[in-house]
């Protein structure tokens, strides 16, 4: 089997491309936030910004809309990766925003649930507790889907201004136990 010059230009000029591409999917798209929380960040003036779209739908996700705050999770505070047969409590101040919704689900992108602004009740001083697990919970609960591996995300949609430009509060996850 003889392979023409051509062919093999061609052929090179794929692999640099697609390693390329990986690189700067690698690059954008995810920042830290903090210890435990990723932010995924979609800025139309970053030269990396189609890669960075390409990485909310490489797991499945729509990116997040314009001026939203978009973060993900897979560990709990104690640096463990999330699991559907445990159970958690995500608690923190409520997030500062017209409108905030959390969620947990494959962290391929399948199966999720999802808890929103609407739906919480909050105590007297606009704290969250949000029990995360498979089996009902009295006040705030997110039903985890039975799917291993957990992705847990947080979407703040119009957020107000922080005081002094200071960084948005995240909420803590706690584990409570496993089954």
């Amino acid at each position: 089997m003889k392979i023409s010059l051509g062919s093999a230009f061609l052929l090179g000029g794929a692999v640099v491309g697609y390693l390329t591409g990986v690189n700067a999917l690698s690059r954008s798209g995810q920042v830290a936030a903090d210890g435990k929380w990723m932010q995924g960040r979609v800025d139309p003036k970053n030269p990396n910004a189609l890669y960075a779209l390409g990485h909310f739908r490489q797991d499945g996700l729509l990116p997040p809309a314009n001026g939203a705050l978009f973060y993900t999770r897979l560990v709990d505070d104690d640096g463990n990766s999330l699991r559907s047969s445990c159970s958690y409590q995500l608690s923190g101040p409520q997030p500062a925003a017209r409108w905030w919704s959390v969620s947990a689900g494959d962290v391929a992108g399948g199966k999720a649930a999802s808890f929103s602004a609407r739906d919480a009740v909050l105590t007297s001083d606009d704290q969250l507790n949000l029990a995360l697990t498979r089996r009902a919970a009295p006040g705030n609960w997110l039903a985890l889907p039975d799917v291993g591996t957990l992705r847990v995300a947080l979407v703040i949609d119009e957020p107000y201004p922080t005081p002094k430009g200071g960084a948005v509060p995240l909420p803590s996850i706690k584990k409570l136990g496993c089954e």
